[in-house]
């Protein structure tokens, strides 16, 4: 069982150790606002904070994560204020992507 804090919040998760952050962000927790991309860390898509350095979550394995402080798009502000919030939902109209982008983290 492993200990994650993110956005201010402990979560206990029973997942493999060299699992991505990223999939365990997405399919263990539902928080799409993290995305997929190229999946080996190149297109930054899938960055995050830990310790508030910018950290590329495909390839960084979960048990690394462990207690460290992790902030996602979604921790930036509740109300989806912050500009980076307000630029990822700009620009995902601007491109049309797919559903999943568009809709809100």
């Amino acid at each position: 069982m492993k200990t994650l804090k993110i956005n201010g919040i402990q979560h206990q998760l029973d997942v493999e150790d060299e699992m991505p952050l990223l999939w365990v962000l997405r399919d263990e927790l539902g928080m799409t606002g993290t995305k997929f991309g190229c999946g080996i860390g190149q297109c930054g898509a899938c960055t995050v904070q830990i310790n508030g350095q910018a950290v590329r979550s495909c390839s960084f394995p979960v048990i690394a994560a462990v207690g460290a402080d992790i902030k996602t798009i979604e921790g930036l502000s509740t109300d989806g204020k912050h500009p980076v919030q307000q630029a990822w939902l700009e620009r995902s109209e601007e491109r049309r992507v797919g559903k999943e982008c568009r809709s809100r983290w």
